[in-house]
């Protein structure tokens, strides 16, 4: 088997805000070529003169809600050899929790297409090029929900399993030699635009932290000079340190 080509990209999802943003500037700075993509521009890369980050990393446009939308952004990259894939674009859907009686079709589309559709469609078009580059990384930022729904959020709960079981069914149609697949879980809450947007005002964030403990996780797993972590689910905790999540392997 060829040597993984080192100086391919990086790709990551939900690039402009949160968790996505702060993994793509983590990579970036520790010299890694990421490519970021998103609906908007992270505003940190709006003047690259002053950006520390701007000779490792760049941005392009990508809508996942919409599938031709995807499909052209994957032709767009025919050219790039891409080594890791990483899953952080999220839509949670109405700002308020509510029954699945209340959930209107336009949230079940916007959840489903972005959080599910839109990665599915992606990982499939994006997994030859992995391969080439084996071992090729796909790493999901997934959610407690994805395995254990929450009241009043059925519409996100939906979209992260489906995205969690396909991810589990492409990891089972290759071995570890050609594609390592991490699906993240993290056990606590991280401080971003939309979790602000979501509590009420006066709210206390003192409990929840920095995404830059996401990140870090992140850049462990992608790391070429770190393979010691097995590809899986993983429980991720405060301090950083991770725990495999025994999913059901046969019945």
């Amino acid at each position: 088997m060829a040597a993984a080509d080192l100086t391919a990209s990086v790709l990551l999802t939900g690039a402009s805000q949160g968790i996505g943003k702060a993994i793509l500037l983590a990579l970036a700075r520790s010299r890694h070529s990421v490519l970021g993509l998103s609906r908007t521009k992270p505003e940190e890369l709006a003047d690259p003169a002053r950006s520390l980050e701007s000779g490792y990393v760049a941005w392009k446009a990508l809508d996942l809600s919409n599938a031709a939308d995807v499909a052209q952004c994957a032709s767009s990259l025919e050219p790039t050899a891409i080594r890791a894939l990483i899953l952080c674009a999220v839509d949670y859907g109405a700002d308020e929790r509510h029954p699945v009686s209340a959930t209107s079709a336009q949230e079940w589309h916007r959840a489903i297409a972005t959080n599910c559709m839109g990665h599915c469609l992606l990982v499939a078009q994006l997994l030859p090029k992995l391969i080439t580059n084996s071992p090729g990384i796909i790493v999901n930022l997934s959610s407690d929900v994805a395995l254990l729904p929450a009241p009043g959020r059925a519409a996100y709960a939906a979209s992260k399993a489906g995205l969690h079981a396909m991810l589990r069914a492409v990891a089972a149609e290759h071995s570890e030699e050609r594609l390592r697949v991490y699906q993240l879980i993290p056990t606590f809450q991280s401080i971003t635009s939309g979790i602000r947007r979501r509590r009420p005002i006066g709210f206390d964030f003192s409990s929840y932290t920095d995404p830059a403990l996401i990140a870090q996780v992140v850049h462990r797993i992608v790391s070429p000079s770190d393979a010691s972590i097995a590809p899986g689910t993983y429980l991720v905790h405060r301090d950083g340190t991770l725990n495999q999540y025994p999913e059901i392997t046969h019945l």
